[in-house]
């Protein structure tokens, strides 16, 4: 039976939990409402343990297929599973209510200001090749940065707000639950004590680290210490990513166009500012048969087609149009190969938000009755909006 924590926790692994996920959503318009509406109480400690790349979304799917014969904690059985650090763990759940709400979130920042392209990349929102990009575009136009961000669909105004209000709050020394000598009283490494004549010494040696006087002190290792540097970094990147969602507009209803393969298509609701955009840069405008391919059973072709997609949301990719005399296609290019046949097939790319292009070839696979001859292109790719941002 699933408990609104199951489903939350199910959100974040692969393609088939999404599937599972929109069969739930129908049949349990309550749930539904309480994704859309973002009515959280907690955020969902598998999207905090992907964010912060403290674990893999196969490690994830692994420890739900476990859950499913037993009625253990997701953070115990990822434990138990040797999957996660039970210190991480524990830290992590003493962050996950802060991480419920855009503002207690922001109140989270920590370490030295960083500026807003490095946040970005450290949120996995863009590449550092899009990041490029990005500043060419300012010194081409005089734009400030954030300003071309949402010009170019990379941020929403909300998104933009959010990041800096983070910004200004790196470096306060209000802010003290993701400091390092906090998180190692938060892990039961040290005590408060310890680390309040920790800060009391600093002040008197103002050049040393507090993981130095810790060492100096014997309160910790060097290995703790530099664990504790790594946990804040995972840490302050899920941070990142939670700032980024709980400003992201959603909403159940969107616009959208279907598009086949040889024209842009573009859905976009201007209410949400929700923007995706499928642009071909190049694509064979057909597909030439031979003897010799129907002998061998297929036809190949090398980089016939290269798309562009922008998009601000996580989205998935739906092929459809195959038909005689084509029984399937493997098609290569979005980092792992492709099985496509006569029904209308979908791939979800969790880790496209921003700008990509992708450079695609193809293996045709013919069917019995197929004949030489010049075919037009067979398959056409659309892009559709998930309902999780």
């Amino acid at each position: 039976m699933f408990t609104k924590k199951r489903v939350f926790d199910i959100m974040f692994g692969e393609t088939c939990n999404i599937l599972i996920l929109c069969v739930i959503f129908m049949s349990d318009p309550e749930r539904k409402n309480y994704i859309m509406t973002g009515k959280l109480t907690r955020h969902p400690l598998g999207k905090i343990l992907i964010n912060g790349e403290f674990i893999a979304s196969q490690d994830l799917n692994k420890a739900l297929e476990n859950q499913i014969y037993n009625n253990n904690l997701l953070g115990e059985i990822l434990v138990h599973m040797g999957l996660l650090d039970p210190v991480d763990l524990k830290v992590v759940l003493s962050l996950q209510k802060d991480l419920a709400s855009l503002k207690d979130s922001i109140k989270l920042a920590a370490g030295v200001r960083k500026l807003l392209g490095e946040l970005l990349i450290q949120s996995k929102r863009i590449k550092p090749e899009q990041l490029e990009y990005v500043l060419q575009e300012t010194h081409k136009t005089g734009e400030k940065i954030g300003e071309v961000f949402k010009r170019l669909g990379l941020l929403s105004g909300q998104e933009l707000d959010g990041l800096l209000a983070f910004q200004q709050h790196q470096g306060d020394p209000q802010v003290t639950k993701l400091r390092l000598g906090q998180l190692l009283v938060t892990a039961g490494q040290i005590t408060p004590e310890q680390l309040q004549n920790a800060l009391t010494q600093q002040q008197l040696s103002p050049h040393k680290k507090i993981g130095e006087l810790l060492i100096e002190a014997g309160h910790v290792t060097p290995e703790q210490v530099t664990h504790g540097l790594k946990l804040q970094h995972k840490l302050l990147t899920a941070v990142l990513a939670a700032i980024l969602s709980l400003s992201s507009p959603m909403s159940p209803i969107i616009e959208h166009s279907e598009a086949d393969f040889s024209h842009e298509q573009t859905v976009a609701n201007e209410m949400t500012n929700i923007h995706l955009t499928l642009n071909v840069l190049y694509q064979a405008p057909e597909l030439v048969i031979t003897q010799a391919d129907i002998l061998q059973g297929y036809v190949e072709i090398k980089s016939a087609s290269r798309i562009e997609i922008r998009s601000n949301v996580f989205f998935f990719l739906r092929f459809n149009g195959l038909g005689e005399p084509f029984e399937e296609v493997f098609i290569q290019g979005f980092g792992k190969e492709l099985l496509i046949n006569k029904r209308e097939s979908s791939f979800f790319l969790p880790d496209v938000r921003g700008f990509a292009t992708f450079e695609l070839s193809y293996k045709f696979f013919l069917s019995g009755n197929a004949q030489p001859g010049t075919y037009a292109w067979p398959i056409k790719i659309t892009a559709h909006p998930t309902m999780i941002a």
